[in-house]
């Protein structure tokens, strides 16, 4: 039997930079509660967000009715719902260009741009060769910062040199010896 997948529109105000890709799910199941207002999607799941990869065990969609929006009024999934966060469970693994992150779970707020990572014993994070780690990080997507709490570690290498060249120290400077006097 084949995964479902879902492809939601999301509100006309675009997050995430000005990406204007649809936010596609893939999993081996799916279910909605509450009028569409939570929508778990479970078993293998893997979220696509223009550059924004969220993978997990289980994935839960949050979506409240704009003002004026009445929700129970459409059976459609999302209908005229907007995205609150995204909630990841289990083996999460995020993607964004070339940084990755990992932990337990992760929870995405659309309106502050933010996704809160959380592990135990840590999660990790790395963007080339450079780790962190820590029980608690916060990734602020439009701002491309982020905070780590809880017991921070730091691991940064130095780049790779090209094979055969020597790093200098300083300039070179070639010395009279009593060998190389006229």
């Amino acid at each position: 039997m084949p995964s479902p997948a879902l492809a939601l529109p999301l509100a006309e105000k675009q997050t995430i930079g000005e990406n204007k890709s649809p936010l596609e799910i893939t999993s081996d199941r799916m279910r909605s509660e509450n009028q569409n207002r939570k929508i778990i999607f479970s078993g293998n799941v893997k979220s696509q967000w223009g550059d924004l990869e969220i993978k997990s065990d289980v994935l839960e969609i949050y979506t409240f009715a704009p003002e004026g929006v009445n929700a129970s009024a459409n059976n459609n999934i999302m209908g005229d719902q907007e995205l609150e966060k995204i909630v990841a469970l289990g083996n999460v693994r995020i993607k964004k260009g070339d940084r990755r992150a990992r932990g337990d779970k992760a929870i995405y707020f659309d309106r502050q741009q933010k996704i809160i990572l959380t592990g135990t014993p840590k999660a990790v994070a790395w963007d080339g060769k450079t780790n962190i780690e820590g029980r608690e990080m916060i990734f602020f997507l439009e701002r491309d910062r982020f905070v780590v709490n809880d017991r921070v570690i730091f691991k940064m290498y130095p780049k790779n040199e090209e094979p055969g060249k020597r790093r200098k120290s300083g300039p070179s400077v070639k010395r009279k010896t009593a060998a190389n006097l006229p």
